[in-house]
Order: C-alpha cells, then sequence, then structure tokens
C-alpha cells in the first residue's frame, strides 16, 4: 500500500471525522467517550508516575516524551474542557474534546497503544494528573 504524505492522510482523517465515517477501532472512535460514560475520580500520584512512564506506549515514548514542564501544550491547555485541541482538530476533525478523549488520542496517535479502558484507574489517574498541572500552566502568549 503506498504511503500517503502526511497533510493528505490529516485531511481524509479529518474528512472521515466530520462525516461520522469512523469505524470502532479507528482513532476518532476509540477517543470518544463512549454513550453513558461518567469519568471516575482518580489518583494524581498514580497519574503523575504512568506520565513518565514509557510502557504506556509501544515506541518508547511517555506523556512526558512531548508534554515535560507543561511543553508541547497549546494555550488553550489553560482552558476548561472540553475545548479546541489542535491535535484532535487537525488529525481527527474534532472540534473540540474533554480532557480524557485527548489523553485517549495520545495514546493511539503519537504513543502508538491501545487506548485505556475508560473505566481504569490509569486513565483515571492521568486525568486527575493532568487537571492538577493545568492549574499551574501559564500560556506564553
Amino acid at each position: 500500500m503506498p504511503k500517503l504524505p502526511i497533510a493528505l492522510m490529516a485531511s481524509l482523517i479529518a474528512t472521515l471525522a466530520s462525516a461520522g465515517a469512523f469505524a470502532a477501532g479507528e482513532p476518532g472512535a476509540q477517543i470518544t467517550r463512549p454513550a453513558g460514560y461518567k469519568p471516575m475520580s482518580g489518583d494524581a500520584s498514580l497519574g503523575e508516575k504512568l506520565f513518565n512512564d514509557t510502557k504506556l506506549s509501544t515506541n518508547g515514548m511517555s506523556c512526558a516524551s512531548c508534554h515535560a514542564n507543561h511543553g508541547a501544550f497549546q494555550a488553550s491547555f489553560a482552558k476548561p474542557y472540553p475545548h479546541e485541541v489542535a491535535m484532535a482538530k487537525d488529525q481527527l476533525g474534532r472540534k473540540t474534546v474533554h480532557l480524557d478523549e485527548m489523553i485517549q488520542g495520545c495514546m493511539v496517535m503519537p504513543m502508538a497503544a491501545k487506548p485505556l479502558p475508560w473505566n481504569s484507574k490509569e486513565l483515571a489517574g492521568l486525568n486527575a494528573y493532568l487537571l492538577s498541572a493545568q492549574k499551574t500552566f501559564k500560556p506564553s502568549r
């Protein structure tokens, strides 16, 4: 199968997302909260450990690979969720995402892993940790 240029692939993904055309295993579907989902309270200290754990990925990355010391967070990270996130918009055609959906997006896309179970202590912990990190985030713009 020929490799598509990244811009073309992102455009195709955005088109499919806006048309609601994602199959159950596609990244757009994998990061969407399931029907009836209620976020769990999480342990921020577990989330901090997981944030730095390369074992969550299949490619040696951790969340901190991109986001250490608030790196790679856009100015929108300071806003309450759900909000627009450039990566979710550009790669999945999503206008807004909840924080837990963006965590799942990072698991599936840059970290090349399966999404975390929606009812897992790991997802709840990462969500709690990132909510605490959000409180100290100062956009550079």
